[in-house]
């Protein structure tokens, strides 16, 4: 008679007790789930209490943990075997067999969240069910068979399967089964590609005992990118304007990836999606010189379950380069002295002049990380691609410094190369051979940027920037999406400082995902203590949580 202990997320952020005088520390352990199997009557008058433990992300088995199950308030220890579960044997309450109120406790430790599970009237007398989902990955989804067994016979019962995003309880989506009959899910019906948690559970009967089980899979999707060019035929002096959009295979926006504009093995640019899958990359016509050149655009994506891909190849013709008219150029002097005596005058005759117009506020953008490739100088851009070295700085793309000790990853297949910023946040990989490069940058405290690099290039890679977004940063960023519609009006949110929107949530007492999610961002935001990106799907899955809890009011 499985329970799952219903928590929120997959990781927390728990604030370890500490001095007045010292900064305050943060601890992230994984979430557990623990669940009832049965509670069975023996013929000798004992009782038998069955279990597991289950770490909620991965939907595995913790071993070797100390439990402590409780009937009628008395409690008992058991410990888990290798794949989690457990049994222990306990006496009876004394006098006839009556409904059981039944507890499991587990206390946590330094990698794991304390668990408990509650199951009220449990019938020791009825024959306990045991519940097993299977999931096979298919082109749009999944299919999901539960099976289920009592006292060892295999048996056909009526289920409930509920999907949810990674370990999140909302949102989800319901659908009713039978055990040992597949059920279709396509990916589109459960919130798109990614890891999902999939529970069965059986609601017993007059024989039987309730049941539950649950397991999580990884639904992947292929990407699709679209390129459009503004013009086919642009000036030497003017500007390709390149623009599309990133969509997975059921035709969502795909979000918050990177895509380069490439001219056979050549980066021109580089962008990131918006929340709408378009992107725009603007590339100086003179970069890529007179002529006919065919480009393409590449979605590098960032999550391991959506695979990259490539647009249909885009034409555009470069004009040549044409020499400014005098005329022109004797205009400019012209306007030039005009300027210059104008300036002079001012300062002599002090006129009155109109008031300027203040400043409109500023609007506070989500920060964004990624790869911005150096200005290839125009003699480089006519010679053929041979430099085959990466080199360049990485820094904070909110702060604008620096990052020392930040790590640059490069992997081709086997081979891997690495280096190390220095105190000024720079770094160079050379002799790298020919081919697309896979880069990895990471710094402590900030969000791991994935990209690709083309060796040979023209130099476009050498003294190249790369921001990464601190962590921090993305978390309250994130919780714009949430926060924004409670704000008295949204230009707000680029005046008012963190502090004062997480006050002003906090003070218009708000429901209860909304408050937790809130509680969070001011423990990864204000914390002495720098937050790891881990703490980002956890992050995104309370945003979804308060978004569904404000559309379900």
């Amino acid at each position: 008679m499985p329970l799952a202990a219903l928590l929120g997320g997959v990781l927390s952020v728990v604030p370890t007790a500490a001095p007045a005088s010292a900064a305050p520390t943060v601890t992230i352990r994984a979430r557990t789930d623990l669940q009832l199997r049965g509670v069975r009557l023996r013929d000798d008058g004992t009782l038998l209490v069955t279990g597991q433990l289950v770490e909620r992300a991965a939907g595995a088995g913790v071993g070797g943990q100390a439990l402590t199950v409780r009937i009628g308030g008395v409690g008992y220890d058991a410990l888990s075997q290798p794949d989690g579960t457990f049994e222990v044997v306990v006496p009876a309450p004394p006098g006839p067999t009556a409904p059981l109120d039944v507890s499991l406790e587990f206390g946590g430790d330094g990698s794991y969240d304390p668990a408990r599970a509650d199951e009220r009237d449990v019938d020791a007398t009825k024959a306990p069910v045991d519940l097993a989902v299977a999931v096979t990955v298919t082109g749009d989804g999944a299919v999901v068979t539960v099976e289920a067994t009592v006292d060892g016979v295999r048996a056909q019962l009526p289920v409930s399967l509920r999907v949810t995003p990674g370990d999140a309880d909302r949102p989800h989506h319901d659908l009713t089964a039978t055990t040992g009959s597949p059920v279709a899910v396509r990916r589109a019906e459960v919130f798109g590609p990614g890891v999902k948690r999939i529970r069965a559970r059986y609601p017993g009967d007059a024989a039987r005992s309730p049941a539950t089980a649950e397991t999580t899979v990884e639904l992947t999707s292929a990407t699709r990118i679209e390129l459009t060019l503004a013009s086919g035929d642009v000036s030497f002096e003017g500007t390709v304007r390149a623009r599309g959009k990133v969509v997975d295979e059921d035709g969502a926006p795909v979000a918050r990836t990177t895509v380069a504009l490439k001219t056979g093995d050549r980066r021109l640019g580089a962008a990131t999606t918006a929340a709408d899958g378009t992107y725009r990359i603007d590339v100086a016509a003179e970069l890529l010189g007179a002529g006919r050149h065919v480009l393409a655009a590449a979605a590098e994506t960032r999550e391991r379950w959506q695979t990259p891909s490539s647009s249909g190849p885009a034409v555009v013709v470069i004009g040549a380069p044409r020499p400014a008219p005098i005329g022109i150029t004797v205009a400019a002097f012209a306007a030039t002295a005009v300027v210059a005596m104008g300036f002079v005058l001012a300062r002599r005759r002090p006129w009155s002049r109109p008031e300027a117009p203040a400043p409109a506020a500023a609007v506070a953008a989500e920060p964004q990380g990624g790869l911005e490739p150096a200005r290839a100088s125009l003699v480089s851009t006519l010679r053929r691609a041979s430099d085959h070295g990466f080199s360049g700085l990485v820094r904070d793309a909110v702060r604008g410094r620096p990052l020392a000790g930040a790590e640059v990853l490069l992997s081709l297949d086997a081979t891997v190369k690495r280096a190390e910023t220095d105190p000024d946040g720079r770094f160079a990989i050379e002799d790298l051979a020919a081919a697309e490069w896979r880069a990895r940058v990471s710094a402590p405290g900030h969000v791991t940027e994935h990209f690709v690099v083309s060796i040979p290039h023209r130099g476009e890679l050498r003294g190249a920037r790369i921001d990464l977004v601190p962590v921090r940063e993305k978390v309250f960023a994130l919780y714009r999406r949430a926060a924004l519609p409670l704000l008295p009006s949204p230009d707000l949110w680029g005046i008012w400082s963190p502090r004062q929107i997480v006050d002003h949530v906090r003070a218009g007492r708000p429901p209860v995902a909304l408050a937790e999610l809130t509680s969070f961002v001011e423990e990864a935001y204000f914390s002495a203590r720098t937050p790891d990106e881990a703490v980002l799907p956890l992050a995104e899955a309370r945003v979804a949580a308060a978004l569904a809890e404000r559309a379900g009011a």
